[in-house]
């Protein structure tokens, strides 16, 4: 099984290294937007239909090598595949167009040493030398397999960065028999447990709403003065609270991963529609809608994946109204977004560790075949009482 990761470096060239960066850019940018109109218009996405329709205008129009031609070109080729696949759903979709794209290079566009922390990578203007500094958290993706890599221009901090793209081979890990469900929510920003509750986790969300709140507070404090200062003052706090962000659900996710055996299996709840679901008052409403759960998801995905462990998402239908104990299922079981007491046997729990054992437990049932003996830590209910739990349709990202 492979693994990637991906090392992040700020690279910071001098003015005439500037200079060349802008206008490969520039040119890079002409190369994507071209291939995609003429895609758009032609209903074409087939990159070998494309470099034949647009290669050698291209070459002609602008100083890019071939390699950069040919990126372009690809990543042109696959955003219009996105974009056909989008409208045959149904979506309204336009032809791509990037103002900003970030460049894609291969093994034949660029080079690395790590030891003398320098790259190499194609320009409008030949191979352009430029030096880096690697963090020490990367250091320990040094020696595995080097993959693609992008340059990026991020126009509000007025930085570049060049994201190189690393890969590993490890063992597969056998599967065991650890489920755990994870419920994502607002008093708690994750819970976790199994069916049988022999884990139970709590992440709570205080002290980072209170954070959030801070935040908010002083970003409206400067939106009001709408002074220059004020601007600039609200860019640097919006890229800090974005880094909060960030690290506390890398945070979460690696608790979470490390608190389950290698070859366990994660359940979590499908996100679409996570914000409609969560009934909640105006000022939480803002709290709810701030948070990244798509990346807390994400997060979780790649840092289980080395443990080889599967991640696996399943429908909330009813999670958070039936009783995990006898499997009665009524809006009134949830008091409200902390407390659950079931109406008719009377079992009362927290809420959110009541809807993630039933997500762990919903799992296991529509799996019962092929997991065979795993159903003994179910409770009763959940292996007689089919019609509770059919019809809740489970999809797999492992």
């Amino acid at each position: 099984m492979k693994i990637k990761r991906t090392i992040k470096l700020v690279i910071k060239p001098s003015e005439r290294e500037k200079h060349i960066l802008f206008k490969t850019f520039e040119e890079y940018k002409f190369a994507y937007n071209f291939v995609a109109e003429i895609g758009w218009k032609s209903s074409i996405h087939n990159s070998v239909k494309l470099h034949n329709l647009t290669y050698i205008v291209v070459r002609e129009k602008t100083s890019l090598p071939s390699q950069l031609v040919i990126s372009a070109r690809n990543v042109a080729s696959e955003s219009l595949k996105s974009a056909f696949s989008r409208k045959k759903k149904g979506f309204t979709v336009s032809c791509p167009y990037s103002n900003n794209p970030a460049i894609r290079y291969d093994k034949r566009s660029y080079s690395v040493w790590f030891d003398r922390e320098e790259i190499s990578i194609a320009t409008i203007e030949g191979r352009l030398k430029l030096k880096i500094k690697i963090p020490e958290y990367f250091r320990q993706y040094l020696s595995w397999d080097i993959r693609s890599a992008s340059l990026k221009y991020n126009k509000r901090l007025k930085k570049f960065f060049f994201n190189i793209v690393v890969e590993k081979e490890i063992e597969e890990i056998p599967e065991n028999d650890t489920v755990v469900g994870i419920d994502l929510g607002l008093s708690k920003l994750a819970t976790l447990s199994t069916a049988d509750g022999k884990i139970n986790k709590f992440f709570d969300g205080g002290h980072i709403r209170a954070v959030s709140e801070r935040y908010f507070a002083i970003r409206k404090k400067l939106q009001s003065k709408g002074t220059p200062s004020a601007k600039r003052h609200l860019r640097k706090l919006s890229q800090k609270e974005k880094r909060f962000r960030t690290a506390i659900n890398h945070k979460i996710a690696k608790e979470i991963v490390n608190l389950i055996p290698a070859g366990g299996t994660i359940v979590l709840e499908e996100l679409k529609g996570i914000r409609e679901r969560i009934k909640v008052s105006k000022k939480e409403r803002r709290w709810i809608h701030s948070w990244n759960f798509a990346q807390l998801k994400q997060f979780i995905e790649y840092k289980a994946k080395s443990k080889g462990i599967k991640v696996v998402y399943i429908n909330p239908k009813y999670t958070s109204q039936r009783c995990g104990k006898c499997g009665y299922v009524s809006k009134s079981n949830r008091k409200d977004q902390s407390h659950f007491k079931c109406s008719y046997c009377g079992y009362t729990v927290n809420a959110d560790l009541n809807a993630s054992r039933n997500i762990a437990i919903n799992y296991l049932v529509s799996q019962k075949e092929r997991l065979g003996h795993r159903v003994a830590s179910l409770p009763v209910w959940a292996v007689v009482n089919q019609p509770n739990v059919r019809g809740l349709a489970v999809s797999s990202h492992s």
